[in-house]
């Protein structure tokens, strides 16, 4: 089933994108998320199956690690675990400074976002949500500026393109969220290996980006046919194509 959304006017200043007041009828996949629209990227067929066919996929052991050290940062910035956990030995300074601040009310832990098709927020699991962007830790440092963090538990080199995509999305995000806001700083921090990525972002800087963000979501969201992208460097990646009855037909061994 689709769902039908009117967008009657233009979420940002630079009208890239002509829409108008059409109707945009939503595909199987109504919406999207950072993670989500990299998987379609990589493989729409991959999408299929988790999120038309919604089987389950399994990111593997890392990805368990992962989930944990997160939910204990969490705790640990909220007040509600004393010790900060071991994974995060290499950034002690920068987590106590995050749980003083969330003592003052200026950190917010684990967010969830939701956007509607034009950019207005909306509750997570709204019916009309359209984008969802989910934060580790947002620091309002002032009433005009932020510094949005994420927590990475994977290594950084060969991911600084990724990761850097990832936080222009988060910041367009909290521009939009949040209208007083002129500066973001978006941060990666790796816990495993004591690195930052950092990228300062102004409101009109980060909008210059939004066009082609939203034109890549609406390819997503709109999309009725998902081919398969085979590749020996996708199919390592996608649990889908393993096992004893694998889940994709058009996985390369």
């Amino acid at each position: 089933m689709t769902t039908k959304l009117v967008q009657d006017k233009r979420p940002d200043l630079i009208n890239v994108i002509e829409v108008g007041s059409d109707n945009i009828e939503l595909g199987l996949i109504p919406a999207w998320s950072h993670s989500s629209l990299k998987v379609f990227e990589t493989c729409a067929y991959r999408s299929y199956i988790s999120k038309v066919k919604r089987i389950p996929e399994d990111y593997g052991p890392a990805a368990e690690r992962g989930s944990l050290i997160h939910d204990e940062c969490e705790k640990y910035v909220k007040g509600e675990l004393e010790q900060l956990p071991d994974a995060c030995g290499k950034f002690v300074k920068q987590f106590k400074k995050l749980k003083e601040e969330f003592a003052k009310a200026k950190v917010e832990t684990e967010g969830e976002w939701g956007f509607t098709i034009d950019w207005e927020p909306c509750a997570w699991l709204a019916p009309e949500v359209w984008a969802r962007v989910k934060l580790d830790a947002l620091h309002h440092e002032s009433e005009s500026s932020a510094r949005v963090i994420d927590y990475k538990t994977g290594k950084k080199i060969g991911n600084e393109i990724s990761h850097s995509q990832q936080g222009l999305t988060y910041a367009i995000a909290t521009f939009f969220r949040y209208k007083d806001l002129e500066s973001i700083q978006t941060e990666f921090w790796y816990l495993d290996h004591g690195e930052t990525l950092t990228q300062v972002y102004t409101r009109d800087e980060a909008m210059m980006f939004m066009p082609k963000l939203q034109e890549r979501a609406l390819t997503m969201t709109t999309a009725t046919k998902f081919p398969p992208n085979p590749s020996t460097y996708n199919c390592k990646r996608c649990s889908f194509g393993k096992g004893e009855y694998p889940m994709c037909e058009w996985v390369l061994k």
